[in-house]
This record gives C-alpha cells, sequence and structure tokens, in this order.
C-alpha cells in the first residue's frame, strides 16, 4: 500500500474537487426510487443490533477511509478503481503506522463518550466527559492517535483554567464536522429519543466548538436522524424527513440541493463529482471555503449534506454507504463514520460483512495507543446496558410522578 505522512491541515488546505468516470457499485438500489412512488419499507433490525450498527459502520468507515485521507477522487480511482479494503496506513507524522482496521482520532473522541456514558450507565454532561478525559488519556500516547487540539484541550482541563463546558470557546476551527462524526454515543443513549439527543449535542458540544459554531444546530439535526433510525418503523424516507424537521430553513435548502443532485443518478458512486464541486468549488453558496478559516474538507456542512445524500443513494445499506463515501475524496474518514453510521443505525448488521467488523476488532487489539480497547461487541453491550438502566430510571421518575397526580 502506498503511504502518506499525511498533514492534516495542509491536504485541507489543498483538497479540492475532480470529475471522474462512472464506477458501477454492485448492489444498491436506484436512488430515483426515493420518495416517488415505491414503498418504503422499515428494517426488521433489533434496537440492539441498530445501536451495534451505528458503532460498528462509524468504526469500520473511518478505518477504511483514514488510509485515503486527503487524497482527491481522481487518485483514489487510480490507484485503487473502487477503494474497499481495511489497510495499514499513516497519520499525524509520528513514527508509527496504523495496523489495518484500526481507527483515527474522530473514533477516539466516541470511544471517550462511550466509555464515560458505560461507566455512568447514563446519560453524559460535559463535566462528565471531561473527568474521562482525566483519568484515561495519556498524552503521551495520545500523540499518535489525535491532533494537537485535542491534547490542548486535555491541558486546559487538568489545569482547571476553564469549566469543562467552555472549553470549546478555545477552538479556532468553528464548523466542524465533530458533532456529526464522533458523536453517535450520544444517539445511541438516546435511542428513539430525538429531544434527548438534541440536548446532549448542545450540551457536548459546547467542549468542543465554540458557542458561534454552526455544529451545534447541524449535528442536533443529523443525530436526530440517527434517533429516528433506530425506531422500528423508520424508513429511509422519514430519516430524512426527521433530519430536516430539525432543521432551520437555510440548511434544509443546502440538505435538499445534495438529496437532488444525488437524485440525478441511479449508481450511488455518481453522485460523487458535483457534491465535491459544490464544497470543493470556488463559487457557489455552499464553498466551503468561504464559510471555513481552517479545515475547509471538514465542514458539518459539507459532511452532514454528503452523508444523507449517500444515505439515501444506498438505501441504507451500510456495505454501500461506507464505499460510497470514502471514494469521495476530501475528508473521508470523517464522511464515511458519518454515512455508515446512519446506515447501521437504520439497518443494523445485516449489511455489514463480517469480515470487516472483525478486522477493525482486530485492528483495535493490535494497537497501543487507543484510549479504549474495548471491542466494538463489548462497547455495544456496555452502550446497551447503559440504555436499559437510563430506561429504567426513567420509569421510576415517572412512577414517582404519577402517583402524586
Amino acid at each position: 500500500m502506498e503511504t502518506d505522512v499525511l498533514n492534516r491541515r495542509r491536504f485541507l488546505r489543498r483538497a479540492g474537487a475532480s470529475a471522474v468516470g462512472a464506477l458501477a457499485l454492485a448492489g444498491p438500489a436506484s436512488l430515483t426510487e426515493a420518495g416517488r412512488g415505491k414503498k418504503a419499507k422499515p428494517s426488521k433490525a433489533s434496537l440492539y443490533d441498530k445501536m451495534f450498527g451505528c458503532l460498528a459502520g462509524s468504526r469500520i468507515a473511518s478505518a477504511m477511509g483514514a488510509a485515503v485521507e486527503g487524497w482527491s477522487m481522481d487518485r483514489i480511482t487510480e490507484k485503487y478503481g473502487v477503494f474497499d479494503k481495511l489497510v495499514a496506513y499513516h497519520h499525524y507524522n509520528v513514527d508509527w503506522d496504523h495496523p489495518a482496521g484500526s481507527t483515527e482520532d474522530g473514533i477516539e473522541r466516541q470511544k471517550l463518550m462511550c466509555t464515560a456514558i458505560i461507566e455512568k450507565q447514563d446519560g453524559i454532561t460535559a463535566r462528565d466527559l471531561v473527568k474521562t478525559w482525566i483519568k484515561v488519556l495519556d498524552p503521551n500516547k495520545m500523540k499518535y492517535m489525535t491532533e494537537g487540539f485535542d491534547r490542548e484541550l486535555l491541558a486546559h482541563a487538568k489545569s482547571g483554567s476553564l469549566r469543562p463546558w467552555q472549553l470549546g470557546s478555545l477552538s479556532k476551527h468553528a464548523h466542524l464536522n465533530t458533532t456529526a462524526r464522533s458523536f453517535h454515543a450520544l444517539a445511541v443513549i438516546n435511542a428513539c429519543d430525538i429531544d434527548g439527543v438534541i440536548r446532549d449535542v448542545y450540551e457536548i458540544g459546547r467542549v468542543y466548538q465554540p458557542p458561534n459554531s454552526d455544529s451545534f444546530e447541524w449535528g442536533a439535526a443529523y443525530n436526530a436522524g440517527v434517533v429516528h433510525a433506530m425506531t422500528p418503523d423508520a424508513t429511509v424516507d422519514s430519516v430524512i424527513g426527521t433530519v430536516l424537521k430539525h432543521s432551520t430553513d437555510e440548511m434544509r435548502k443546502e440538505i435538499q440541493n445534495g438529496l437532488d443532485i444525488a437524485a440525478k443518478h441511479s449508481d450511488p458512486l455518481n453522485i460523487r463529482a458535483e457534491l465535491n464541486e459544490v464544497y470543493a468549488g470556488k463559487d457557489g453558496p455552499y464553498a466551503a471555503a468561504k464559510r471555513m478559516k481552517s479545515y475547509h474538507a471538514s465542514s458539518i456542512y459539507e459532511t452532514v449534506t454528503k452523508a444523507l445524500a449517500v444515505f439515501v443513494a444506498t438505501r441504507g445499506n451500510v456495505k454501500d454507504a461506507t464505499i460510497t463515501a470514502i471514494n469521495f475524496g476530501r475528508d473521508t474518514d470523517c464522511l464515511g463514520a458519518t454515512a455508515a453510521a446512519l446506515a447501521g443505525a437504520f439497518s443494523g448488521t445485516a449489511t455489514i460483512p463480517p469480515e470487516w467488523i472483525e478486522a477493525v476488532e482486530q485492528g483495535t487489539r493490535n494497537n497501543p495507543y487507543t484510549n479504549s480497547r474495548l471491542t466494538i461487541k463489548e462497547t455495544a453491550d456496555g452502550m446497551y446496558s447503559a440504555l436499559k438502566a437510563k430506561v429504567s430510571k426513567m420509569k421510576d421518575y415517572a412512577v414517582l410522578v404519577e402517583s402524586q397526580y
């Protein structure tokens, strides 16, 4: 495999859109079926399986997409045709290669939220999360797995110079995709509870993003869709409808623009070029460089809009969503995590190759620097236990109040 010593900030400045000829992706249904008379069908997956699928989808796509992060769409095509492998890769300018199946910085943040939730057996606050940081993070290991600003936030948290919910004010990178690509633990612990996940996105978002960030509204709408996807009657169309319902007017226009582009094509891979141009191009109302001072390829706008287009184009099939997303180029691991997690929350594990799950489990076992060695299954088990404990407390509260009516 070709390895790149990847400077994330450098690639985000230079990454651009490019066009590529049509490449067929085996299996996905035509996007033109969406909302055009075909009866939408809900997934038959259990709630536990959807929770597992959400976590697995995000981690598999992160691990797979990390190997081509920062590449252009054309470069991926020239080297691989359609990239669909879990391979070793090199990040963060350190003297260590991530083993095949190893996840990266975005999933490190997700893992910390999972750890805090599993330990508390309930939903978490900003204080709970930062308490977990201080307990489990080792700065000497973090340099192999995270960006510099993660270590800066930890240093401030340890110093006590700011309250946990004030840490996001230190971020110089507003409007990042963190609240979509890393916040799946919040969706899982709030399974089927849209109001709950929206509250939690605004609460935990303050740890990572400044108050003026659009990541709050976009992350809330996206995670509302993830939570709705876990309900038994959810369909692809109702998931999108839920996201749009919890979006602002401007967000709805932008998301619909992405969906309209996707609706032109029956092959999901063919949606990439035009969607890339929307965000990487210099002109147009949604050009990332006009709205982002840094990390142009990692905006919440681009990541969520593309992820929703991928979700609809692949009809919630996790394998197809993963492959489509990581072949876009630009911020492949973040887009992959966002699209595949939503697909997994909808369809569970039925469309995830078992060998992909095992490869990521093995990647975790082979990674000495990750902040959690729990496998996807162990994490899903812990999160499921936490959800049941949370619901039990909610029942007790309801009984207490109702007894006084």
